[in-house]
């Protein structure tokens, strides 16, 4: 494998994109007592985040079952790590939403206590 300057900028803005992602969504990491109030203002953020995060998702499970050299030979490891990631990604993304739910329905309670 040849490492080009395409690839070098690709893999660099790959990665900040991702570390953006992971920013983005990093509210919804550990949540405590002060994130109750600031629950409208992460919506976005958790919006964009995990936007972000499907569409890597996707673009890494187009390359799993579509390469882009399918006259070439695809190497088994690197289709192992990107099954894997897609994996981690997954899991990743099914924790944030959890997360994120978890977050509404517990400020929920106390503001169905105020409105009645």
């Amino acid at each position: 494998m040849k490492i080009t300057p395409g690839k070098v900028v690709g893999w660099t803005v790959s990665a900040a994109l991702l570390i953006f992602a992971i920013w983005l969504v990093s509210p919804f990491l550990k949540i405590d007592a002060s994130d109750y109030d600031k629950m409208s203002e992460n919506g976005l953020r958790l919006a964009i985040g995990l936007m972000i995060f499907i569409i890597f998702l996707g673009k890494w499970a187009f390359d799993v079952f579509a390469p882009q050299g399918l006259a070439k030979r695809v190497s088994g490891i690197g289709t192992v790590l990107l099954i894997v990631g897609n994996l981690a990604l997954v899991s990743f993304i099914i924790f944030i939403v959890a997360q994120a739910a978890a977050l509404f329905l517990r400020s929920a309670v106390p503001q169905d206590a105020v409105n009645f």
